[in-house]
């Protein structure tokens, strides 16, 4: 007879079957380990039985990645300590189950910082990025999850427990490179190879200040320009400038729209686009406010920004306005799709990337297969800086969805082409399994295959993701 507390009351178990992608789930039962010795136990029951274990954080995930497709749920939220937080070696251990801006603000607090901020960082669990290898609006300076991933303690399907830890050595030719550094396996395997237990993470410095801003233009075009610019002037041979963003986040005209009614600053009538950014700086330094705004300023005039236009928040209350402002669009797009998906509709979201220099490309070509199928004009906003950004269709009946769907088919084929990827941030879960094809040949997805199963033989581990 197990130890642990199986739950079957439908009531409870129903709650918890599916995430924000609004993918539907189902399952036969809820478990909730308080420890590494009950998952290990969980998963030794539910493999005898060949049972299906879908472990989830805060269920914040787009992609389906969250819904159950039958068998156990196992909840982390009970696995919610931080374990420790060491000041001298700049490093932080943690169970998957506190809430990803919670821990954060411990972490400041104690005058350190842990960089990667998803726009779900108040909805998703500490655990839940690390397995989704999630990244956010600082990813353009600080990179995503992985890159802070230390050591793991992860729970295979047979039960083992597996202590790895990122090499620390210089020179390594000892197999093939991915085992070389086993950390980067689980790091976004999004459940499917185990069950991460423990994580324990890089910090760094707390910046002392930063400001934040949005930097509007009179075309699309030109704002685009501004980003390609912003990254050519940062590549050390051409460093002209002392701007160095942390976040380059960008506006179409639709997502504008979204947040000008509910802003607190004045957004100009004549603007097509815009630029959320973040840059720090050092009062106590030359390399201080009035330097960093000064060359920000210098910057945008010459890349034909509307300067006088821009809006600078220094204060802490001005900085989380324009934080909420950027994070109002998705939440805006995703209660309108919402409202649709009972008639088989909803919010399809990209999340493609490309190579900097080929954005305009892509997205002329993006808009061009929309125009075509006589779509409606899809909201453009996100990561630009990295090449990210996200085009958010409104589809408001299954039919509509199709064309969607066909469309963002083709444009993710184009995107392979010009050596970008289909999933920049969100994973691949359920929703986007078939788009594998395209970033992968049959005889790589087959080589995943083969890992996965022979680590989970029979299966059971977060069925449906990825493949």
């Amino acid at each position: 007879m197990p130890n642990f507390e199986l739950i079957t009351d439908q009531d409870i178990v129903k709650s918890f079957c599916t995430d924000s992608s609004n993918y539907p789930g189902h399952a036969e039962a809820l478990v909730r380990p308080k420890t590494t010795a009950e998952v290990v136990e969980i998963v030794k029951e539910a493999n005898s039985k060949k049972i299906s274990v879908t472990t989830i954080g805060n269920r914040s995930s787009l992609t389906g990645s969250a819904a159950a497709e039958g068998g156990w749920i196992l909840d982390t939220s009970l696995m919610s300590k931080i374990i420790e937080i060491n000041h001298k070696e700049k490093f932080c251990i943690s169970e998957p189950g506190p809430m990803l801006a919670d821990f954060k603000k411990t972490i400041f607090e104690q005058g350190l910082f842990y960089p990667p901020d998803p726009t779900s960082e108040k909805e998703c669990f500490f655990g839940g990025s690390i397995a989704t290898n999630a990244s956010g609006a600082r990813t353009f300076k600080y990179g995503s999850t992985r890159k802070y991933v230390r050591a793991l303690e992860v729970v295979l399907a047979s039960g083992e427990v597996l202590n790895i830890r990122r090499p620390q050595i210089e020179k390594n030719t000892f197999g093939y490179l991915p085992f070389q550094n086993m950390v980067d396996i689980f790091v976004g395997s999004e459940g499917t190879l185990g069950i991460i237990t423990k994580t324990e993470v890089d910090l760094i410095e707390r910046p002392i200040a930063f400001f934040g801003g949005m930097a509007f233009f009179k075309t699309f075009s030109e704002c685009l320009d501004f980003v390609v610019a912003v990254r050519k002037d940062l590549r050390p041979q051409v460093f002209t400038t002392t701007i160095s963003p942390r976040a380059c986040e960008l506006f179409d005209h639709h997502s504008i729209n979204i947040i000008k009614s509910d802003s607190p600053f004045k957004i100009p009538e004549n603007a097509q686009a815009a630029i959320f950014f973040e840059q720090e700086y050092d009062p106590n330094s030359t390399d201080n406010f009035e330097k960093k705004l000064d060359a920000w300023l210098s910057f945008l005039e010459k890349n034909k920004a509307l300067v006088d236009e821009t809006i600078i928040a220094e204060q802490p209350k001005q900085q989380e306005e324009l934080r909420r402002l950027r994070h109002k669009v998705p939440s805006t797009l995703f209660e309108e799709g919402g409202d649709y998906v009972k008639n088989g509709g909803g919010k399809i979201s990209t999340d493609w990337s490309v190579p900097i220099n080929r954005i305009h490309e892509i997205i002329d070509y993006a808009q061009k297969l929309a125009t075509e199928a006589k779509l409606a004009e899809p909201v453009i906003y996100g990561h630009i800086g990295n090449g990210h950004p996200h085009y958010n269709f409104i589809a408001k009946s299954a039919e509509e969805k199709k064309q969607i769907l066909d469309v963002v088919h083709k444009t993710c084929q184009k995107v392979i082409s010009m050596n970008g990827t289909i999933a920049a941030e969100h994973g691949i879960g359920k929703i986007k399994k078939s788009f594998v094809k395209y970033q992968y040949p049959e005889s790589i997805i087959n080589a995943m295959k083969a890992m996965k199963y022979s680590l989970d033989p029979n299966g059971i581990l977060a069925p449906g993701n990825i493949f």
